[in-house]
């Protein structure tokens, strides 16, 4: 298969349009595990959070469009599914029994579809 005329893809960073960003960089850093790197405004209306090497922007009222879906791989999926559901996130497929996939949903409606990843 031919490379990209524009090499290789270093990062790709999805924008969230999120209705209050203070309420998606709570949700995001207590409850998914998320850091916050920085905000951006006066009052900040963007924000980038990071877990590892992958960074979400968030974007108030803005960029983005509501109930984007995101695929998240993690390593302990268990875990993080207990951590969503006791705090009260919705969870739209529940974690089966033996793993698999689970969706929860941020304040705003998107969908984090969940994966065990390695």
């Amino acid at each position: 298969m031919p490379s990209s005329t524009g090499g290789n893809l270093v990062h790709i960073n999805p924008i969230l349009n999120v209705s209050d960003l203070q309420a998606s960089i709570a949700f995001y850093t207590e409850v998914v595990g998320f850091n916050l790197l920085d905000t951006f405004g006066d009052p900040a209306d963007y924000g980038i959070i990071r877990w590892d090497q992958h960074e979400i922007y968030l974007c108030q009222n803005g960029q983005g469009q509501p109930g984007t879906w995101l695929t998240l791989f993690v390593t302990e999926p268990a875990a993080l599914y207990r951590q969503l559901v006791a705090n009260d996130v919705e969870v739209l497929m529940p974690y089966p029994d033996g793993g698999g996939e689970f969706r929860v949903v941020d304040p705003d409606g998107h969908v984090l579809r969940v994966f065990s990843g390695s």
